[in-house]
């Protein structure tokens, strides 16, 4: 019980010192880091063998998504939109075979590294792994007061 405290009180930490700024130092995106790894090890109940074959290659794979999104956001994020000439035709048709093509790469990156962690450990816990990843980000979103609210019936 004293070990699920810590890591929720670790994780509310992170979550508020990303939500202070925009952008993370290298102090807090290492402290951030830290807090993620300590989230995912308790949601997934790695022991410290299975962490050494887990944290090399999901570590691995979310530096290729990285790239492959970082595609994406150059493509839609533009910080002053005023500086950015209208988007022709030919331009539009060339962004989205990019994107489609950087979605295809991420779908691609998480089959190759499902395959890869499905063999360093078993398909549950490369389920759990999925499950810790969704809520994380949820808890994320939702401490930095950016989550959408559920839709009310």
């Amino acid at each position: 019980m004293k070990k699920v405290s810590l890591i929720i009180l670790m994780v509310g930490v992170g979550f508020s010192l990303f939500a202070q700024s925009g952008k993370l130092s290298e102090d807090k995106r290492k402290e951030f880091e830290a807090q993620k790894v300590a989230f995912f090890t308790q949601e997934m109940d790695l022991t410290p063998e299975e962490a050494t074959k887990f944290w090399p290659l999901y570590n691995e794979m979310q530096q290729k998504i990285r790239v492959e999104n970082d595609k994406i956001r150059d493509l839609t994020c533009r910080k002053d939109k005023k500086e950015v000439p209208e988007v022709t035709e030919q331009q539009a048709l060339k962004n989205l075979e990019i994107m489609l093509s950087a979605e295809q790469a991420v779908r691609d990156i998480k089959k190759e590294y499902i395959e890869k962690l499905t063999k360093a450990l078993s398909a549950k816990k490369v389920w759990m792994m999925i499950e810790a990843e969704q809520k994380f980000h949820h808890q994320l979103w939702k401490k930095m007061g950016k989550y959408p609210a559920p839709a009310q019936k």
